[in-house]
């Protein structure tokens, strides 16, 4: 699933339920119309809002009791929805954010241009005291999202994976930006920037569980992300950063169409207790060329290259079956050594075998 630009993915279970589900659209859709219709009719506009789905559900939610007549409660006015337990339409997500604005073919900067956007590209720091104000934003200074921790308003999804791509490292390369001394920013703003104040836009978005971008690497997946690091000229590039742990799907995405979960993906660790093992994707890209480097959690790790596109969204889920049964046939298999066979792939030239 691909989110609209400017979509925080703080929100991508809420659009799956809105893809995935007619009813949960549905009632997204008549918000509007209920709107529309009363503004046609001339009546005052109070847009209707109606559940995302139909069944049980326990809800909790915080409000108001407001009385009428001699009934001191009969109508509750809802503050805030704490907890919903009806299901997801789905068992994992996978998504990706829309790029802002597409890249376009320009003239090669002279050296002059480029030592002054090194200097444009750096960016003013926000004041530790930073205000939220009722203004528009500045179209100059750069949007950030700002987070909030709340409790999990939806069990359901404690769990089911969701999970997106994230840049690992990158073949571009150059001289690092000078960066200029500039005033701190002191006020925020939510919504669209459209103003020349100095005021910086922001995006909100609640957090329930850790923050999955600043999430180190699993112990078993630590030594093969440093060589995926210290690879020269390929884009390194995460397909499976979850909410979990940051890095990795759990194997119960790799069952088969009964659901049923082979024994082989479940491993014994020290706690004594069987535990699904965990599957990363990476892939590698230079000059057109793509590959993906697959990692299963085992001991020594499974490690397995195979031959991809990168186009069709689809593919990651092709890949991760593929490995998942090259793992059950043969859990030994794997890369001696991950960077000396990653550039025979791409036909890059070593300075000497891994030993």
């Amino acid at each position: 699933m691909e989110l609209a630009e400017q979509i925080s993915g703080a929100s991508a279970a809420d659009i799956g339920r809105l893809h995935l589900d007619p009813v949960a659209w549905r009632a997204a859709m008549h918000i509007g119309t209920s709107a529309l219709s009363a503004s046609v009719s001339g009546q005052g506009i109070y847009p209707q809002a109606l559940f995302p789905f139909e069944g049980n559900t326990t809800l909790v939610a915080a409000g108001k009791w407001l009385p009428l007549g001699e009934r001191p409660q009969l109508t509750f006015v809802v503050f805030s929805l704490r907890l919903c337990s009806h299901p997801f339409p789905f068992q994992s997500l996978h998504y990706e954010c829309k790029a802002k604005n597409p890249r376009q073919q320009q003239r090669l900067p002279t050296d002059s241009e480029q030592a002054a956007n090194r200097r444009y590209r750096s960016s003013a720091h926000d004041s530790p005291n930073q205000q939220l104000v009722e203004q528009d934003g500045s179209s100059k200074l750069a949007k950030k999202v700002r987070t909030a921790r709340s409790e999990p308003r939806f069990p359901d999804l404690k769990k089911k994976t969701i999970w997106k791509s994230a840049t690992l490292a990158s073949s571009e390369s150059g001289p690092p930006p000078i960066y200029t001394k500039a005033n701190s920013v002191d006020s925020a703003a939510v919504g669209e920037p459209g103003s020349e104040r100095r005021i910086r836009a922001i995006d909100l978005a609640v957090l329930t569980g850790p923050n999955s971008a600043h999430m180190p690497a699993p112990e078993f997946l630590r030594s093969t992300v440093e060589e995926l690091k210290r690879l020269r000229g390929i884009d390194v590039e995460l397909l499976t950063q979850s909410q979990h742990d940051g890095w990795t799907v759990p194997v119960t995405m790799l069952s088969n169409d009964d659901g049923e979960i082979d024994r082989g993906l479940f491993f014994d660790p020290d706690s004594g207790m069987l535990n699904l093992r965990r599957a990363a994707v990476f892939a590698l890209k230079r000059n057109g060329e793509h590959v993906s480097l697959v990692i299963i959690e085992s001991s020594p790790i499974h490690v397995k290259l195979y031959p991809t596109t990168g186009i069709d969204p689809q593919e990651i889920w092709a890949t991760l079956q593929c490995a998942t049964g090259d793992f059950l046939a043969r859990p030994e298999s794997g890369l001696a050594c991950i960077d000396e066979v990653v550039n025979w792939a791409f036909g890059i030239a070593s300075p000497e075998m891994c030993r």
